[in-house]
């Protein structure tokens, strides 16, 4: 069993991706989702970043309100890693655990949907193949303002807090741009995955480019 660590930036369109590799039958662990789990009320995580950032950040219902806390660390880089310091290690213990689910059900690889994988570097190390969803920064920008109802600075500012999406591709091992429609996107993924006649989940594998 291998990993393979797929990543993007902000309106990229990553979740496009993974919704094309789920049906074809792949193992996919989304980061974000389990980010939103570890937060939950009572548990270690929500408990420090009550503590840290005060119960201004909390909904009526005592969840978090992850635009206000969102908010203050797009403005505040010294409180962004704060939080990370938080919940990266919570995050990662759980995608242990759903990688050794997966490994008993034979499953030939999973992919990790991470995205800070490129920022963070600690995790590259234990990934097989590294695969980047890049769009060009023009649909970045407009996809961006468009989803999220933002005016163009609010957008560039927003693009801004992360690592450039060109900086990124030098570093992953795979490209799959996502600057066009879902169709190209579909296409791209057929020629990156190994889809047999009769597939079953522990038999899809990853190719390596020539």
């Amino acid at each position: 069993m291998f990993l393979v660590g797929l990543s993007g930036g902000i309106a990229s369109g990553k979740s496009t991706v993974v919704a094309v590799l789920r049906e074809l039958g792949c193992a996919v662990i989304d980061a974000d989702v389990i980010a939103r789990e570890v937060v939950q009320p009572r548990l270690k995580a929500y408990q420090q970043i009550v503590h840290y950032f005060g119960p201004e950040i909390l909904l009526e219902s005592g969840e978090i309100n992850r635009e206000a806390l969102g908010n203050i660390i797009f403005s505040h880089p010294e409180k962004r890693r704060l939080l990370n310091s938080i919940t990266h290690p919570e995050i990662q213990k759980e995608m242990l655990k759903q990688v050794l689910k997966y490994f008993v059900l034979g499953y030939r690889y999973v992919i990790l949907d991470i995205p800070l994988l490129f920022e963070t570097k600690r995790l590259t190390k234990f990934m097989k193949h590294t695969v980047l969803v890049y769009c060009d920064p023009q649909t970045q920008l407009a996809r961006l303002m468009k989803r999220n109802g933002l005016s163009q600075a609010e957008a560039e500012a927003r693009i801004a807090s992360q690592l450039p999406l060109d900086e990124k591709r030098r570093m992953a091992a795979h490209i799959i741009d996502n600057s066009g429609d879902r169709e190209s996107t579909r296409q791209q993924l057929h020629v990156a995955v190994t889809v047999p006649r009769h597939y079953s989940t522990s038999s899809l594998d990853w190719k390596t480019p020539h």
